[in-house]
């Protein structure tokens, strides 16, 4: 156990100072951080009999290269060179260190508080950005920074060293008759349905804001750090033994946070946040989100069945509206509606989900050339959509391959049913002129879209005294361009595969390789010269390592 402790003390403190030197807060970071990680998991505060108070914190170091050479026709493309500069084949895409920092009191188990914050420090991102001077179509796509250089928003949440709070809020049970309602008021996260994965087609589309930049830049990070908080109430209830209901309000919006122009995984380099070059800032959401959830689980079921209810304005958005002279902007729909009925149960020794919804207003795939205007509030086309998704997730016990494994699927679906509202932008044939040729490429919208996702996690048990082994194996690929805005491009595909190995219940390492796929090609009619279909990754392939402990 001694030379245990001693290795385990010295790799963190590696973790801690592995990174450039040349950051006086960095080792400031370090050095307080090695204090208070020595002999401890956690921090229970004392308290009385009835008070419950504790404080825990987790640390993740993380370092990702880059494994492919640049694709001439993503690297050549001024709507993308600036974020395939940026990185070279080996080079470190990410040298990243995370703090999630998590403190809870409650008292008698029925009322208290919970107050979490996240901080980071990136060596592997500098204060500048870089181009591929040769690049085609620079006139319609010049570089997307002042002198190339990162505005503040993508220095702090790329290179730091940066934190924010996360959720802040009180919760609190009480008694109405024979029910118990609990409430929650504050900045919390709400994710509502069965999804697995965070399908665009769930029912919990946009109900919580999503950090899709740290989900990339920080292999590892939990969905306590990823799902962003809102300023709301919710409630829930158990009304009988076979209904119970769940509510929001929210009191504040925000977007979801994505990988920013002229980063390495920037979907285009004029967008979203950061960019200060033919930028104008963002028709934004309002405040006001609401939904209603009821749960049924009827004897005859053996299952629960759920009723959703919901209004709520975009945290997606058009991201690159024309605004005139050559300027963009991102624009927020609001007040979408959605109506969904969901269903769990176990089949088979299976663990099955199904959500079927249909949306009101959905924002679609809109012509990036052209919006609505002023008058419009600079819009694209809005319509009516329909949304499924169904999966299973099935555990197994020992086998010829592992001591224990877990299979998970999931299949999404959606179709547009009509256009509502400025039909002229619909990106889609026979709405838009440019999409009668070579439309799939184009990202034209298709009538109906599917997406196929799958998981596969063997485990070995005890390799090594305290010490058990995964290797997550990951797929997903998409049919089709789906209607709604960001639901998918057709012929995406990601594949991850690597080993996570736990030790004693406080330490994680984790290696990994992320590839991706997607249709490209040369288009001798555009100034760019070529057509890519979705978030430029085809030459973005990247190994990971990534330790974390907790404390």
């Amino acid at each position: 156990m001694f030379s245990y402790a001693v290795s385990i003390d010295l790799l963190e403190s590696a973790c801690l100072i592995r990174f450039k030197a040349g950051s006086t807060a960095l080792f400031q970071w370090a050095f307080i951080l090695i204090l208070f990680t020595q002999p401890v998991r956690a921090f229970p505060v004392p308290a009385g009999r009835d008070v419950r108070i504790s404080w825990n914190n987790s640390l993740r170091c993380n370092r990702a290269v880059r494994m492919q050479k640049r694709d001439p026709l993503i690297a050549s493309n001024a709507a993308y060179d600036q974020g395939d500069a940026l990185f070279d084949r080996y080079a470190a895409i990410s040298s990243r260190l995370d703090l999630l920092s998590e403190f809870d009191l409650s008292y008698r188990e029925r009322y208290g508080l919970r107050v979490t914050g996240a901080a980071w420090y990136d060596t592997a991102y500098g204060t500048h950005g870089r181009d591929n001077p040769a690049a085609l179509g620079a006139g319609a796509a010049p570089s997307s920074y002042v002198d190339g250089r990162f505005t503040p928003y993508v220095r702090h949440y790329y290179k730091g060293p940066w934190g924010e709070l996360l959720d802040a809020f009180v919760f609190g049970s009480f008694d109405a008759g024979q029910t118990v309602w609990s409430v929650k008021a504050g900045r919390h996260a709400l994710v509502w349905g069965e999804s697995l994965f965070g399908s665009a087609h769930a029912v919990s589309y946009s109900q919580a804001p999503s950090d899709g930049l740290k989900a990339l830049a920080s292999p590892g990070a939990s969905a306590k750090e990823t799902a962003l908080p809102l300023n709301q109430v919710s409630l829930q209830t158990q009304l009988s033994p076979e209904l119970s209901v769940a509510a929001q309000l929210g009191f504040e919006w925000r977007p979801n946070r994505i990988a920013e122009g002229g980063t390495f995984f920037g979907a285009g380099d004029g967008v979203n946040e950061g960019p200060d070059v033919n930028r104008l800032s963002p028709v934004k959401g309002g405040s006001g989100d609401a939904g209603l959830g009821l749960y049924l689980r009827p004897a005859w079921l053996d299952g629960m069945l759920g009723f959703y209810v919901r209004r709520f304005d975009d945290k997606g958005g058009w991201l690159a509206q024309a605004a005139g002279g050559g300027l963009t902007r991102a624009v927020y729909a609001r007040d979408i509606g959605l109506v969904g009925v969901t269903l769990s149960k176990l089949i088979g020794g299976a663990s099955v989900g199904a959500e079927f919804s249909h949306r009101s207003g959905d924002p679609l795939v809109s012509d990036a050339a052209a919006s609505a205007g002023a008058a419009g509030g600079y819009k694209g086309a809005r319509g009516d959509t329909w949304h499924g998704l169904l999966n299973a997730v099935k555990s197994f016990g020992p086998g010829p391959l592992s001591d224990t494994s877990v299979l998970s699927a999931e299949v999404a679906w959606s179709g547009l049913r009509r256009v509502t509202h400025e039909p002229q932008l619909y990106r889609a044939r026979g709405y838009l002129a440019s999409c009668d040729t070579s439309s799939n490429l184009r990202g034209c919208a298709d009538k109906e879209f599917m997406s196929l996702a799958l998981s596969f996690v063997p485990t070995w048990l005890q390799v090594y005294p305290g010490v058990d082994l995964d290797m997550p194996l990951f797929f997903s690929r998409n049919f089709g361009n789906a209607p709604s805005n960001g639901g998918g491009s057709d012929g995406f595909t990601a594949y991850k595969a690597g080993f996570t190995a736990k030790a004693y219940a406080r330490h994680q390492f984790d290696l990994a390789y992320t590839g991706y796929w997607q249709k490209i090609g040369k288009a001798p009619d555009s100034v760019f010269g070529s057509r890519v279909l979705g978030a430029p990754y085809k030459d973005k392939g990247w190994l990971s390592f990534t330790y974390q402990f907790a404390f």
